[in-house]
């Protein structure tokens, strides 16, 4: 290296140290982390692929090569964005229309007898507030909240 070049590196290292504090071992920027480039043909690569089952492939090539213990994947939901904000609209819309408290009261009013309704229709109001619970559940599990 010619003297040129270590002055200037010199004085680079001394600007950094003065302008941000060391990083942590446990803290790393990926600036701070040098990079590496590898090649893959298309059939390598969709096995590679294949075999890190979801998880990034940067990731999963680390894990291997410094035989470390794999990190917990998190998958992805199978639902877009647009998917959820559509759900999130018909839940809140379910819940905005009342119709589960509706039909409650109605089941309510028939069974303590200030409802004349036969039978059948006295099912078939237990069988819409039933569904209506089972939209509620599999909206909210869709979600990926329940």
């Amino acid at each position: 290296m010619t003297s040129l070049a270590k002055d200037f590196s010199s004085s680079a290292a001394s600007q950094n140290a003065r302008t941000k504090p060391p990083a942590s071992p446990s803290h790393k920027t990926t600036r701070d982390c040098p990079r590496v480039t590898l090649r893959f043909s298309r059939n390598d690569y969709e096995r590679l692929r294949e075999l890190a089952d979801g998880m990034a492939l940067a990731t999963y090539i680390r894990a291997i090569v410094l035989n470390e213990k794999m990190p917990r994947q998190s998958r992805r939901s199978a639902s877009s964005v647009a998917d959820k904000e559509v759900l999130s609209q018909i839940l809140g819309l379910l819940g905005q229309s009342r119709i589960a408290n509706n039909l409650n009261q109605l089941a309510y009013q028939a069974n303590v007898g200030a409802l004349v309704i036969d039978d059948e229709t006295r099912a078939q109001i237990d069988e819409a507030y039933q569904n209506v619970g089972v939209i509620r559940e599999t909206l909210i599990t869709a979600l990926g909240s329940g």
